[in-house]
Parts: structure tokens; sequence; C-alpha cells
């Protein structure tokens, strides 16, 4: 839902003025702003992002063009009230919404007050979609994040296992053998440790969460590589269990590793560090 809870109306007459916010009387959980000279409307749309512009000027247009020169992508929905002996096509770029009724039937019949609800009702249904949408592809996007670590990390423990299992069997076979043994290892030792691991997940993970390790980074100069993995794993929700794992430690270093971080951080005793981190550079 939006948060957005003024509605500025602007005209070039007083006593348009004054007959708009009568009918607007049952739309009374919304804050007027009012405005007569068109320099006032650009600069109260700049500092108060109202929900709503309704104008009632005897040139729309200029004042349509002047919103639209100042603010380059320009969103704010327009409600262009226009009287019958002064009505004419107005021009507005495509990513302007913008609502076209006549003076006399919105204002003199007193229609303008259900015009308004209905735009008012559709905004917020629209702000709800894209909501909905951006969380679901947010929480698709993370999951599918998860996945792709946890199937890495399981790579790397099947290598250790193999790397393991080629050990006991080194001392079991001949030289020739053993030094293609050694050989297998130590590719598998690159491999676990290859920079590019860490390298493809943070390529994913900042498409999902622009910005966020730059700025940790920048706040928080002193993390370590491992630090930062911490805190990308937070961020993705994940569980103490699968950090554990991946990071190759016990509970207790996860403890540890937790104080420590928060130290670093400067966070209080009290203060959740998985919250603090997924909220961060939201």
């Amino acid at each position: 839902m939006t948060t957005h809870k003024n509605i500025l109306i602007g005209s070039d007459t007083s006593s348009s003025l004054a007959a708009i916010i009568k009918s607007l009387q049952e739309v009374n959980q919304y804050s007027f702003i009012t405005a007569t000279r068109v320099s006032d409307i650009v600069q109260i749309s700049k500092s108060l992002q109202p929900l709503l512009i309704v104008l009632s000027f005897r040139n729309n247009q200029h004042v349509i063009n002047s919103l639209q020169s100042y603010f380059p992508e320009f969103t704010i929905p327009l409600v262009c009230l226009q009287k019958r002996n002064e009505y004419y096509n107005l021009q507005v770029k495509e990513q302007t919404i913008a609502f076209i009724y006549s003076f006399e039937d919105s204002v003199e019949r007193s229609n303008l007050s259900n015009n308004i609800k209905g735009i008012i009702k559709l905004l917020n249904l629209t702000q709800t979609q894209k909501h909905q949408k951006t969380t679901t592809l947010a929480h698709t996007s993370n999951t599918n994040l998860t996945r792709y670590t946890l199937e890495l990390d399981q790579k790397k423990q099947m290598l250790h296992k193999i790397k393991e299992r080629i050990k006991e069997l080194y001392s079991n076979v001949d030289a020739t053998t053993k030094t293609k043994l050694m050989s297998i290892v130590n590719t598998i030792k690159m491999t676990r440790n290859n920079q590019k691991h860490w390298d493809d997940f943070k390529l994913y993970f900042e498409n999902i969460n622009p910005n966020f390790l730059k700025r940790l980074t920048t706040q928080f100069p002193c993390l370590t590589a491992k630090d930062l993995k911490y805190c990308c794993y937070l961020k993705m929700n994940m569980s103490n269990e699968d950090i554990r794992f991946i990071l190759g430690i016990n509970q207790e270093s996860v403890r540890t590793h937790k104080y420590r971080l928060k130290k670093k951080m400067v966070l209080n005793k009290e203060q959740d560090l998985r919250m603090y981190i997924q909220s961060y550079a939201s």
C-alpha cells in the first residue's frame, strides 16, 4: 500500500479551487495541499511526492509540460479538470497517467469525489500487486541462490571425501600410481580453494542484493572474506546449521564468529545480528 497521504490541488482561479476542495469533502483520509502557481506545483511535487495531483488551470497543458520538463521520469498520476469552453486534447508522456474529466460534470455535479476514490483504489491495488510481485521474485531468487550455495558446498564436500579416499589408497600402490594420485589430490586442493567459486557467488548474490557487499565493506572495512560470506548467508536467511556446514565449522565456532562479527560491527549485545544483516542495505 502507498504511504503518500497528500493530494495536491492546483488552480489559477480561487473560485475553482474552493469548489474542488468542497467537492472532495468525502475523501477525508487524505490531506489536501493547494497551489495557484505553476512553480508551486512543481516545488510541492518535488518535496512531498503527493499521491495524486488535481489540476484545473485554464492551460493544464502548460502545467503538465512544466512537470514533465522538471521531472524527466514524472510518474505522479494527474487528474485534469477542463471546462467545456476551454476543452482541448492534452499531451502527456507515455509513463504519465492522466485522467481527464469535465469540470462541470465532476465538480458542479459532485462526481469528483467518487472519481478520486476510484483512482486511489486503483493506485493502491496496483501498488499492492507490484509489492507482491517483488516479494515473490525476491523469495524465488533467494531460494535459488541458497540452492546454488548448498549444491556448490556439497560438491566441495564430495571432493574432500575423494581426496581422503585417495590418501587411504596411497600407501598400497606403486610409485607411478602414487605420482598420479598426488596430481589428482593437488588438483582437488586447487579446486576447493578456487577464488572463482566466491567470485561467481558474489556475482549471483549482488544481482539479487545490489550494493549490499559494497556498503558493508565501506562501513566496516575490517571484515574478512569469511565475515562477508557469513553476512551473505545471513542476508539469505540461511539456518545456522547450513552456515556451519558451508563454512566447515562447529557450533562453538559459529557462536564465536557471531560474537566477533557483532564486535567488529559495533552492535549492542541485545541487537540480533541476523535481523540487523537482513535489514541492512534493503
